[in-house]
């Protein structure tokens, strides 16, 4: 009897020890509660302990009203209404050096490597032909599409529009004075023929929230005349993508715009009224819009709305359409289907079927790595799939992550059956890959083996330029996918093959008959 108390006791009193250790900190209460006023709470084990010190406590002790001088904490002070001083702070610097030791505390020394062997084969699929563009200064690809119908490629730089054929001749090269983004085809890509649509125009590239962006309409003739056929909208937040789409159902085309941003931003639909003219709706007022798509997921007859946030916010969301409101405006129900940290670098997604179950699945990519840890290669960056495994609205998680391919700075990845053996393989790009030990993370392709085991491999031509935009189709009309890369490579990052000719595209023809 006596034993058994002894043995009930310490067993008690382990059971305190555990409760007490499982209790968060106070530093760990603080930081749940201020890092997560603007984005999910970001856990410790994303950074290394001098990343978290040196580069992203700064940045953050300014955003919530601090000051750091010498090493020393200091609430920011500045003159208010009549003239009187007072603390802008949200936070005390007591509580912030708590949040501060925290992270030091917990944060790893360094990051775990990507857990795979380095990419070293390369793949016979492709035959691999380089583009350049003359009339451009450097390669400074924004944007690149295959036209199918017409065995055509697109591809825009340093404002300027370039058309090539299917034998990589230019048969185009329009100077322009937007920097486009994104072109919105419409319908005109489903034959061949004359081409008209939306070009996005970014305003300016680098991170900001000037609204310098503007939507303008064009005309592609038949014999690759080129006409910019007006101002659609202008002051728009640094947009990165448009879809024109009837969103209420009034018979007339609206603009759905991805307004990124930087720290403003918000995704904007603007409600054709006829003769050109727009009314603006926001449906989220947020930054990192990036990439959209649209889907009637309830099949109600509506167009719902699916887009990556890439700033802050990260993650996946669905605006279903619940139609209009009293006054006329549509509502739209929001749901979060995937979230992701705040350092995660979101940089593209697709809806595409990944296992032939007839369910649109989600393809992830996370490698922007131009941020404020800019100089560390992270574990948790590749290329990412995600299962639909029940309906949309479902209580129960819709998405599954499948799998999870390392690729340091992956920026695109696009699912397609490249080998025609009946599964979906993958084609990636990283704009950081790991340019020391593994530069031909710039392209890989995944092969399917089955079950999403992939055998990764590259091309021999990868250093030939800085990866940022990628489309695949059937370029040549010979049954299977082709891919085009397209180089942004103003600072020669990373540039091995240095020529007087730079590689503006490369054009990856499948080899398959």
């Amino acid at each position: 009897m006596n034993i058994l108390r002894i043995i009930s006791y310490f067993s008690f009193v382990g059971l305190l020890f555990t409760l007490g250790c499982n209790q968060p900190s106070e530093g760990e209460k603080l930081a749940q509660t201020y890092c997560s006023s603007c984005h999910i709470f970001p856990e410790p084990s994303l950074l290394d302990k001098n990343t978290w010190k040196n580069n992203i406590m700064p940045v953050m002790a300014k955003q919530l009203g601090l000051q750091i001088v010498n090493g020393e904490v200091y609430p920011d002070i500045q003159k208010g209404v009549d003239n009187q001083y007072q603390s802008i702070s949200a936070i005390s610097p007591e509580d912030w050096e708590k949040i501060v030791a925290f992270y030091q505390k917990n944060a790893p020394e360094k990051l775990p490597n990507q857990g795979r062997e380095p990419i070293s084969a390369i793949t016979d699929l492709f035959s691999v032909k380089p583009v350049s563009i003359t009339q451009s200064s450097f390669p400074s690809l924004t944007y690149i599409k295959i036209d199918t119908a017409n065995q055509q490629i697109y591809a825009a730089s340093d404002a300027l529009l370039s058309i090539f054929d299917k034998k990589n001749t230019a048969i185009l090269s329009q100077k322009l004075t937007e920097t486009i983004v994104d072109i919105d085809f419409g319908i005109s890509l489903q034959k061949s023929g004359s081409r008209t649509g939306y070009l996005t125009n970014i305003g300016i590239l680098n991170p900001n929230d000037l609204t310098k962006g503007t939507l303008n309409s064009f005309n592609l003739s038949e014999k690759n005349n080129f006409k910019n056929t007006g101002l659609v909208i202008e002051n728009l937040p640094r947009p990165v993508q448009s879809i024109s789409v009837d969103l209420d159902k009034d018979g007339l085309i609206d603009q759905l715009i991805c307004g990124y941003g930087n720290k403003n931003g918000a995704l904007i639909w603007y409600k054709n009224l006829g003769k050109n003219n727009y009314k603006q709706f926001i449906i989220r007022s947020l930054p990192g819009a990036i990439k959209a798509y649209i889907d009637d997921v309830n099949k109600d007859g509506l167009p719902d709305i699916w887009v990556l946030f890439a700033q802050a916010q990260e993650g996946i969301f669905l605006f279903t359409n619940k139609g209009k409101s009293a006054e006329g405006a549509l509502q739209f129900e929001t749901k979060e289907i995937l979230r992701f940290s705040p350092v995660n670098g979101s940089s593209f997604f697709e809806l595409v079927d990944l296992n032939n179950d007839g369910l649109k699945d989600i393809l992830y990519t996370s490698g922007d790595n131009a941020d404020y840890s800019t100089h560390l290669l992270k574990n948790y960056h590749g290329v990412y799939g995600f299962l639909n495994v029940g309906k949309n609205n479902s209580s129960s998680p819709q998405f599954q992550q499948a799998f999870f391919y390392p690729i340091n700075g992956c920026f695109k990845a696009l699912a397609r059956d490249f080998d025609k053996d009946g599964d979906v393989d993958i084609a990636t790009i990283a704009y950081f890959p790991d340019f020391k030990n593994q530069p031909k993370e710039g392209f890989v392709y995944l092969e399917n083996k089955g079950k999403f085991a992939f055998k990764a491999s590259s091309i021999k031509e990868v250093n030939a330029g800085n990866w940022l935009v990628m489309d695949a189709a059937d370029l040549d009309a010979d049954g299977d996918e082709d891919i085009v890369l397209g180089n942004f490579d103003r600072n020669k990052r990373g540039r091995i093959n240095e020529s007087k000719k730079d590689t503006a595209v490369l054009v990856l023809v499948n080899k398959l008959k």
